[in-house]
């Protein structure tokens, strides 16, 4: 009776540890979803900021781990070439201004004097016309009539010769008319020239706008808040265009990447709420899903025949955006909870 009893006790006792470890095991699966435990890292927006001049480095105000803020001044680059430049671009407008004010009153002068003559001119010429156009009918008429007898030859080359003058004045005239207008076309010139002289103008100031704006970017500043994670130069330093100066990490940004394999990958969802737990396992953050990539990364367990796989199994990043001031860039973090 106690022998059986005892074998009781103890089919009793197994069966509760198998229903213990099924519930585990069934919680586990329930809570993850994955066959594995899935370890990701952590990350942060981090930018370089790059100098937009080339020069020497006069100042450098911050090193490694100092904290700034948005509009913060980080460095100074020596300005001195662009200020040399910015003077000589504002003298050269200053000149051609001048230029510009002096073709306008040659312009106005010429344009003037021009339609002056030319008013002259065309009275000249409707005058001669007229006189001409006179003289021609005396000539015809007394033309004829010294053919008759009716006048001596005498009174004839008389008005002939009248008609003569008359011809030469009209010519005269015309010449006249056609110097007026020649000024008037100088008067055009003149108008083009102006024209030169302002687009002459309108690139200078370009260009000294470019320059101003130059001059602002030799004042480097900081883009975000954000932590100083490198300082790649030192005062004094000669750098060219686009170097970098420093690294700013924005601590408010930051992420964790997953590489999940294929066969795990149906467990996420874009806005999908998580749980991370990092390697102390006490720090505890919670994150959303912003990205699962539709480009693999590369394969996470090679085909083995001890498996009896005939495939890679390869991965796909996801990125768990977390935004937490307890992550910093390199920690890792385990999924430790989610949302379907």
């Amino acid at each position: 009776m106690k022998e059986m009893l005892w074998k009781n006790r103890r089919i009793l006792s197994i069966g509760l540890v198998i229903i213990v470890i099924t519930v585990v095991f069934g919680c586990s699966r329930k809570t993850t979803g994955m066959q594995h435990q899935l370890w990701g890292r952590a990350d942060a927006k981090e930018i370089d900021i790059n100098s937009k001049v080339a020069g020497r480095v006069v100042k450098l105000l911050v090193t490694d781990g100092d904290k700034v803020k948005k509009g913060q001044i980080l460095a100074y680059m020596d300005k001195r070439d662009l200020v040399a430049q910015k003077n000589q671009l504002e003298a050269n407008i200053e000149a051609l201004k001048v230029q510009e004010n002096q073709a306008m009153v040659q312009t106005s002068l010429v344009k003037g004097t021009s339609n002056a003559t030319m008013g002259t001119a065309q009275a000249q010429l409707q005058s001669a016309q007229a006189d001409m156009a006179l003289a021609k009918t005396n000539y015809k008429r007394f033309s004829a009539l010294v053919n008759t007898g009716a006048v001596s030859q005498q009174t004839f080359d008389t008005y002939k010769t009248k008609y003569q003058a008359a011809q030469a004045a009209y010519e005269q005239a015309l010449a006249g008319v056609n110097k007026a207008d020649s000024g008037l076309l100088q008067a055009n010139v003149e108008k083009v020239n102006e024209k030169v002289i302002d687009k002459k103008i309108e690139q200078a100031q370009a260009a000294l706008q470019q320059l101003e704006v130059q001059l602002g970017e030799a004042v480097i500043k900081a883009p975000f808040d954000g932590v100083i994670t490198e300082k790649y130069v030192e005062e004094g330093s000669m750098i060219s265009l686009g170097t970098p100066l420093l690294a700013i990490q924005d601590p408010s940004d930051n992420w964790v990447n997953f590489k999940v394999p294929e066969t795990d990958l149906a467990e996420f969802h874009l806005q999908q709420k998580v749980e991370l737990i990092g390697r102390d396992n006490k720090t505890k953050i919670q994150g959303i899903v912003t990205d699962i990539s539709k480009k693999a990364e590369f394969a996470t367990q090679r085909a083995t025949s001890e498996r009896g796989d005939s495939t890679d199994i390869i991965s796909f990043n996801v990125k768990v955006q977390v935004n937490s001031n307890k992550l910093w860039p390199g920690m890792r973090f385990r999924l430790f909870n989610g949302e379907k």
